[in-house]
This record gives structure tokens, sequence and C-alpha cells, in this order.
């Protein structure tokens, strides 16, 4: 089995090779890579061309227009010269079910290319019990391809990073662009990748088999893992760690031509219906390329459903929105249930250098212009300029007058957003991040006026225990977050909508690089920052539907939290969060250290370990230095039980996956450990902090 070559030398020894003087000056290159050869991590040695530079390139204005003022040419901030908020929202619709069965999902059943078994099969008596359980699991197979995506069908205009127009790479004049197709490895050659619509008490096996060594006369530039391997963790389900895509369990990833099988049991811990969630996504966990490999497309969407209280039909149980559509092969779909996946990206400029810690040696790529382009930033996190839903850049959703359910997933790198229904003038506005933003009447930016409200229904660990309010939803990397919005009225209850109407999700966040987003009191906070992401159209040339669902009221309870233990007697754990004075690979420490599969980081000294069915509190430290971190762990989401010393409120009081730090907080929270044995992680999920090692190792044991 590939597992136990990693015990042969530990990414420690690796990093003592690998950081001095770009992992060079001690044995000098060739060595340090017979060194990694030896191991499966043969990717995460810096590079050794000196220091990276942390430039970013300047994404072209997509559909913009040039016009001419005078002798010289602009992009014209007249508003409505644009293009852009005409391509049609993707809305993804579940993948079909494998046509013949595969695998044996049964206890001890073989689980991938290298001899793993399940641990807890659909057989096994821990889950038969379960009301209604379904041991005939569902069967899906997914294939990761090198493919081909495209942001957008408009034409864009290159400018710099003043927003002045420049000249395109191969252009003799100043001109417009369609932007080429850009490489991707996606889950079945898409992005995002399939969703698979998943219900309590009937399990998933997903086969995912990696082909991404085929491709297709593609160039897949200079990020990626260069091993092209992969990890796929189905993020936040209780999952055994076999099934679970953790570099901890498995520090040596699936490589072309291998495959492995997930059993997703679909099942709550302790068979308790209070633990249900609602919103899953899986995305790649290739250790140290997470971030690479995630901004290359590996994601995929997973909505699970209740089939007592919340199963996609709006006549009953809650009455959410929603209209279930059953297909022949056991899968099916839910009308006006949309998940909406955030994800920006920065496009080659073909003058800015590529160098960073893994790859690059300070050369443009003029080639590439209008491709993705990424870099391994270990400081900072990576941060892009074009901000797309559902992989389209710049998309218009077309809304009857009715109620709506919104997934929302912050799928992106490093980004946090805040996001607001808002009505204005929209203008193109280069030279900023975003690309456009609303204009005043004096043509400068300005803030939108808010027009409707958010009804929060639900967070990272599924329905709230009741609804709340919302001007805004505010998302941090693998924040998902669940609203309804009433596409009837606008925010007084009283002013109806009308066909043609233009509603903008608008993102007011402003986070010019991945430290975090500016706020009021910062030098560098912008009130005028709000750069629309999706235009929503009120379509009039339908009539309304049928509308049973409901708006949850405020008092309506939706989900009961489960009673928490004692907690004074509770075993306790402190894990500080720091950037690490070396730098390089080792730029981010979790009590100093930094990630090492061999280590248990939670049991360092092995006399205290974490048993399984024993609750824990854990308390979070982030050390400060104008750094945010979003803390993310698996196998069981966690309950929050205070933040700097004052107990949780509001929706810090749900069950969630996702710890969301400031600078300087400190946040200690409830954890339990049940069904599983063996190894997980927990990290930060700035994916270029997790990549440079603010990650830890620990282990439920029985």
């Amino acid at each position: 089995m590939s597992d136990q070559k990693s015990n042969d030398i530990s990414r420690r020894d690796m990093l003592k090779f690998g950081l001095i003087a770009g992992g060079a000056a001690l044995l000098g290159p060739g060595a340090v890579r017979e060194v990694l050869a030896l191991s499966c991590h043969n990717s995460m040695v810096a590079n050794s061309c000196g220091a990276a530079n942390e430039q970013y390139p300047t994404s072209p204005l997509i559909g913009g227009k040039i016009v001419l003022v005078g002798t010289v040419s602009q992009v014209s901030r007249k508003p409505g010269d644009f293009t852009a908020f005409t391509d049609l929202l993707p809305i993804p619709r579940a993948l079909p079910a494998a046509t013949t069965p595969f695998g044996d999902p049964r206890t001890g059943g073989v689980q991938d290319s290298d001899g793993q078994v399940h641990q807890v099969g659909v057989n096994d008596p821990t889950v038969t019990s379960y009301p209604g359980w379904i041991s005939t699991p569902m069967f899906y197979k997914i294939q990761l391809k090198v493919a081909q995506h495209r942001f957008t069908s408009k034409q864009a205009v290159p400018i710099d990073a003043l927003g002045n127009i420049v000249r395109a790479p191969g252009q003799n004049t100043i001109g417009l662009k369609f932007l080429p197709t850009s490489t991707i490895w996606g889950f079945n050659g898409q992005f995002p990748g399939p969703m698979i619509n998943a219900e309590y008490g009937r399990p998933c096996l997903v086969r995912f088999e990696n082909k991404l060594n085929i491709d297709n006369g593609l160039s897949s530039q200079n990020f990626g893992a260069p091993d092209r391997a992969f990890l796929t963790h189905l993020h936040n389900a209780h999952t055994a760690p076999e099934s679970d895509g953790n570099p901890n369990h498995k520090p040596c990833p699936y490589g072309p031509g291998q495959w492995v099988d997930n059993l997703y049991l679909n099942w709550t811990p302790d068979g308790d219906d209070r633990e249900k969630q609602s919103f899953f996504w899986f995305h790649d966990h290739r250790m140290d390329h997470t971030g690479a490999n995630v901004y290359k497309g590996l994601v995929g969407l997973y909505p699970i459903y209740d089939p007592v209280k919340d199963f996609g039909d709006e006549r009953f149980g809650l009455r959410l929105p929603g209209k279930r559509i059953n297909n022949s092969d056991g899968t099916f779909n839910v009308n006006y249930d949309i998940p909406l996946a955030f994800y920006d990206c920065r496009l080659d400029d073909g003058v800015t250098r590529h160098q960073d810690f893994h790859n690059g040696c300070q050369e443009t790529h003029p080639e590439w212009w209008g491709k993705t382009y990424f870099k391994h930033f270990p400081d900072k996190g990576f941060v892009g300029d074009v901000f797309t839903v559902n992989g389209k850049a710049c998309p218009v959703l077309y809304v009857k007058r009715r109620k709506y359910r919104f997934r929302m997933l912050d799928a992106s790198i490093a980004r946090q957003y805040e996001f607001k229904l808002m009505q204005g003038t929209v203008a193109a506005a280069p030279g900023q991040q975003g690309q456009y933003n609303f204009v005043g009447s004096n043509g400068l930016n300005t803030s939108g006026e808010q027009v409707m409200r958010f009804r929060q229904i639900a967070t990272d660990g599924g329905l709230l225990p009741f609804p709340i309010d919302r001007d805004s939803i505010e998302l941090w990397p693998a924040n998902r977050r669940e609203v309804i919005v009433d596409f009837r009225y606008y925010q007084d209850g009283i002013s109806p909508t009308k066909g043609g109407d233009v509603i903008y999700l608008a993102n007011i966040a402003e986070m010019p690089d991945g430290r975090k987003r500016t706020l009021p009191g910062d030098v560098d906070f912008n009130p005028n920052y709000c750069v629309p992401v999706l235009k929503i159209v009120i379509d009039g040339n339908d009539a309304p539907p049928d509308d049973y669902s409901l708006m949850p009221d405020l008092n309506e309870p939706l989900r009961e939290l489960p009673p928490l233990p004692d907690l004074r007697n509770l075993p306790t754990r402190v894990f500080e969060f720091a950037k690490a004075a070396v730098g390089g690979e080792l730029n981010w420490t979790i009590n100093g250290r930094p990630f090492d599969p061999a280590r248990d980081e939670a049991d360092p000294l092995g006399n205290n370990p974490i048993r399984k069915g024993r609750p824990e509190l854990w308390t979070y430290i982030n050390s400060g230095g104008g750094w945010t971190h979003p803390i993310h762990h698996h196998e069981e989401e966690h309950r929050i039980i205070s933040r700097n010393g004052q107990p949780a409120q509001g929706e810090d009081v749900a069950r969630a996956d996702v710890v969301n730090l400031q600078g300087g907080e400190s946040v200690t929270l409830y954890r339990n450990f049940r069904t599983f044995t063996g190894k997980y992680v927990a990290h930060c999920h700035n994916l270029s902090h997790e990549d440079h090692a603010m990650m830890f190792g620990w282990e439920i044991k029985p």
C-alpha cells in the first residue's frame, strides 16, 4: 500500500531540505529531488529562483466597451455601456446515477486501488437501525479530467492596474478580444463539478477515478499538483477517514490511473435527527496543493435533504421553497432551490511574471493571456479580481415572482464576501477590484441601495434553530449560508415587484489581498466599494406559479439543537494559529509547529488521546498580526460556546464546521467524535495558509 511509503520520510524531514535557500543550497537541487523521490510528497519543495514576488496580474475588463475621448481610447464608464450580465447563470442539475452497481459498500468491502476497506458499511448495525434506512446505496461515478472552461462568452478589454487600456499580447492595435478557454481539472471535466442531491437514510457510493494524465492536448500551465494526484473531501460530512479524503489518513494521494470508492453514509451521529445538515460540497484535499487544485476546478456540490422535514417539496414538512422532480434513476432535482458557488479568479495579462514558492522563475507567458493565473502565495493568500457564480462571470438569473431558496457557498481560495440585494446604476470600474461598481449621478463609485432582505435558514451545520432576518450575508472561505428571498415584494413587504425589475446581488467586502477584508476604521477602507456579482431580473412574462412555500416565521423553529452535556469536566485542548518566523513552506503554524502527518498534534505526548464518543472543549486562538483564519475541522461539526469570553450569540449558537477567527480572537467550542476511529485533520480554509503548513492532524481512538 502506498500509505506505508510515507513513513520512510516525514514532511518535517523533507522541509529540512526543501526550505534551505529555496531547497537547493544544502544538497543541491538534484539531491533534494532524489530525497523527495523516496516519498509521495514529491511536490512541496520550494523552487530555487529566489524570493517570490507577490504581484497580481490585472484581468481584462469583461464585457467592457471602448470609446474614443479626443484622441485617447478609454473604457467607457457610461452606465449601460457594457455587455456583461447577459450570460445566463448556470443552474446545477443532479448527476445521474451509475447504470450498474460497483464496488462493495458492505462492512469490510474493498474501497480503493490501494486495497483499503470500509470501516463502517451499509449493513453495519451502527447504521441499519436508523429509521427508514435503505441499505442499497445510490451509485455515482466521477472522473477527474483535464478540460476547458469558459468564464464568459463576452469580449473583454485589456487594461493595466490603473485601468488604462493596453494592447493584449499578439495585438497590434487596441481592441476587444474574446477570452480563451481556461484549462481546468474538473470532476467530470466541468466547473463547478457535478451536483449530487442526497438524502438522509440512503447512502451514496461515489467512485472517483483519476484521468488527469490524459491532457487532451491542453496546457495545464504551471499550477496544480505536479503529480496530478488527488484526494476528495466531502466537506462536513460525517464520514470514516478512508472516505474523508484527508492527508492525515492518507498522506500519499491517488495518482493518475488510481481510484477510490468514497462511501457517504448520509447518516447522523447517533442517528439523531437534530444533527441533520443540509449543504455539503466536495473538493480536492491533496496535501500542499489543495488551493491550486481547487482553484483549477476540483469543486462539486452535495445538497442533502431530510425526508422528514425538508425533502424538496414545499407543500410538506417545513414548506421551504422548492418543487421536487423525481427521476427514473432514483435521483431528483428541486426547482427554485438554487446553489450559488462563489469563486474569484485572476486572468493572465501576459506581462506579470510567473514565480511563486513552487514554480516559475520570473518568466512571462503572453501565450496564456486571458487564462486563469495562480500563485502559491504563502503570506497573504490569493484573491482574484473577477467574481464568478457557478463558474460564470457577471451572470444573470431570471426569477419568477415567488420565493426562492439559495444555498450560498464560498469556494474561493481566500476571499471573504458580504452580499446585499441592491439596486442602482452600474458602470465599468477599471482600476479596482471587481469588474463593475455602482456609480452615482456624478459618475463616481458609490454604494447601491438595499431593496430586499435575506431570511437566513441555515449555516454550515444545517438548519438554524430559528430563522434570522439579514440585511447582508457574510461568507468566508468554505462557509455555506442558506437564505430565502421573496421576489414578490420589496423589503417593505408592501411594494410589489414587476416584470423587468432588476436587482443585483452585490459584494460590499473589499479584500485587496488574502490577509482580511477591510473594515470601517481601517486606513484603506472604502465605503463605496460595492461590486455587483449577479444580476437578477424579475420575469414578468410568466404568470406566478402555484406557491405553496412559506417564509418561515422568525419564531418558527427549524431544527432543534441537541442538548449539551455538563461542560465543566470535559477534556480541553488549545490550538494557536500563528505566522511563523521562517516563512516559505513553513509560513503558518499551529501551536508553533507545521503540519506533519506523522504527529498527532492534539496529543503530541501520547498521554491524552481523543476517545470515540467522548466530547471535548477546544479553544482556537488567532495570534493576530492582521490575518484572519477560517478554521475547518473534519468528522463532526462543532458548537461555539464562547467568543472572546462572551457566550455565543446570533448564528454562532448553531452547529457549523468553520470557525471564523478575526485577528486576536479566541473561540471555545464543543466537539464530539462519534461513530468512527482513525486519523483526521483541522486546518485553515484560506487554502494558501493550509498549503503552507497551517493544518494539524489528530486521531480518534476506541
